[in-house]
């Protein structure tokens, strides 16, 4: 993709610029390895890769992708380059050589969404870059007044949080004339706080990784705040000290998080460096009513559930149509898990793994609880939305010294089907004892669609890092974890079979993986409680046993 700056007119930054605070912010979290890879020239995105030299830069160079460019122009890649030695003279060097090739109105490059993400980035870090008061001021001004104008056009969720996280961040930065500004950008932020932060701390869409995105926003607006001495407000406040522990809760015992919704693993030591950005330690919930999240933690067990439906529009652009779906980590890392997505995978993975199929739950009739906007009229509108939903997710939590119960169902299937999905969880109070029960009824006093049978697939996807052996009884399955620790997978439904599968939890490659897959009838007048529309299934830690 050409995106380069001889085909477009020039921006001015309208007059002189006007000042800024001498502040001093904490660099945000960045990976170190890539940014020794940027400090060398090397850049990488969504599996391409362009090499322009330690001296060269990126922004006179035909890019792979339009997802490249993208990531470019964002600058989502600048506190990686600033966590290593040199990288804070090459960052500078990259701004001046960004706004000189950019300095015209191009469609692409100050698109909304792109524009509030750069901001960002600028805002936060303009103390640390050596042109703080040249070009990279005057430029971050123009873009500020573009941004301004254009808020209104930024996408709703996460693009429209980070604009007015941004706004806040330039109004607290600006030394003449600020105050007024800042106090509008802090009403605007409150309201979308107000929309998109649940009560519990997570974010609307019901993402995890989306929620610490938006964690990352807050607290860049906050920290800005903090350097200035100037007070923010108590939304903004509240909202940070309410999603820190909802963080912890969507944790995985690896670091990472659960990959729910849109979201993949992210980065264990970014995350960690969110939770340690107050003081305290963020202690995790054992569910987030509004979030719809629950978190069994037993011993060095950590199982995750999402446990309710399909988030509003329009949030649910990336809305997975899985309920009852989890994940399952232990001391050695993730066991269980679902499918995932990675903002950097190929596009074509992106629908395939918001289908129940990819998550570890139950599918009847081949198919999801629902479905997403396909093509016509309102898929032109609204984009990928759902179109159906599953309804009547409900949960039930009962602790015990023995362990913790959960029951779980849904009603997505009722509708075509006439036949609720009914998951029963039990952890062991040592973590090494996992149980379920997975069923198919009609609800009391419902009159039943149909007689005839249904097919369903039960369907439990294995990490990477999971070997998965069939036993000759098809009905048990030994799994080995990272070479080291034996799990025994135990049901009495079938026939069970080991299926490929891939993970998209944590980067752009799909990993390929196995799955196993319990196969049946379901009657469609079932109760539950016969064989026909009820699985039960275990997994037990093997006890001394490693591969």
């Amino acid at each position: 993709m050409d995106t380069s700056a001889s085909l477009r007119p020039k921006l001015t930054s309208g007059g002189r610029s006007p000042g800024f605070k001498q502040i001093t912010v904490a660099r945000p979290y960045g990976d170190r390895r890539r940014g020794a890879d940027l400090l060398a020239g090397r850049w990488m995105f969504g599996g391409h890769s362009i090499d322009v030299g330690s001296h060269g830069h990126p922004f006179s160079v035909s890019l792979p992708s339009e997802r490249f460019a993208d990531w470019i122009h964002s600058f989502d890649w600048l506190a990686d380059l600033l966590s290593v030695p040199g990288g804070e003279a090459k960052a500078g060097q990259l701004v001046a050589q960004w706004a000189d090739a950019f300095a015209g109105s191009n469609a692409f490059v100050f698109a909304p969404d792109l524009l509030a993400r750069r901001t960002l980035h600028w805002g936060v870090m303009l103390s640390t870059l050596t042109d703080a008061h040249g070009v990279l001021a005057g430029r971050y001004s123009a873009q500020m007044r573009l941004l301004r104008r254009d808020t209104a056009r930024v996408s709703d969720g996460l693009a429209q949080l980070r604009a007015r996280a941004s706004l806040v961040i330039y109004g607290a930065r600006l030394s003449e004339k600020g105050e007024t500004l800042l106090a509008r950008a802090l009403d605007s932020l409150d309201e979308e706080i107000a929309l998109q932060i649940l009560a519990d701390g997570g974010h609307v869409s019901r993402s995890p990784m989306a929620t610490l995105d938006a964690l990352d926003a807050l607290l860049a607006a906050d920290a800005v705040l903090q350097a200035t001495n100037l007070e923010g407000s108590r939304a903004l406040d509240r909202a940070i000290d309410r999603m820190l522990p909802m963080i912890a809760t969507l944790r995985h015992t690896d670091g990472g998080l659960g990959v729910f919704h849109g979201g993949h693993e992210g980065d264990p030591a970014r995350i960690t460096a969110l939770l340690k950005s107050r003081s305290g330690s963020p202690q995790p919930f054992a569910f987030g009513p509004h979030t719809g999240y629950h978190r069994l933690e037993a011993g060095e067990t950590v199982v995750l559930v999402d446990l309710a439906g399909v988030p509003a529009r329009p949030f649910d652009l990336e809305a997975h149509l899985a309920p009852l779906a989890m994940e399952i980590s232990t001391a050695e890392g993730r066991l269980l898990v679902n499918c995932g997505w990675h903002p950097q995978a190929a596009p074509a993975w992106r629908r395939p793994v918001r289908a129940s199929a990819a998550h570890s739950t139950l599918t009847l009739a081949d198919r999801s609880p629902g479905h997403i906007l396909d093509d016509g009229f309102l898929a032109d509108a609204l984009g990928p939305a759902i179109a159906q939903e599953p309804e009547n997710v409900r949960a039930r939590r009962k602790e015990q010294s023995s362990g913790i119960w959960l029951e779980s169902s849904h009603d997505g299937y009722k509708a075509d089907h006439g036949l609720v999905h009914r998951r029963r969880l039990f952890v062991g109070e040592s973590g090494d004892d996992v149980r379920g029960e997975d069923s198919l009824f009609v609800p009391l006093g419902a009159v039943p669609v149909s007689r005839d049978t249904v097919p369903f697939a039960l369907r439990f996807h294995f990490h990477p890092d999971v070997r998965v052996s069939l036993a000759q009884d098809m009905s048990s399955a030994l799994l080995v974890q990272k070479g080291r620790a034996g799990w025994r997978f135990r049901t009495d439904g079938g026939p069970l079979a080991v299926e490929p599968s891939v993970y998209l939890g944590s980067g752009a490659r799909p990993l390929k993986c196995q799955q196993l897959v319990i196969t049946g009838q379901a009657l469609g007048d079932g109760d539950g409680q016969g064989r026909e529309n009820r699985v039960r299934w275990s997994l037990r830690r093997l006890k001394g046993r490693s591969a």
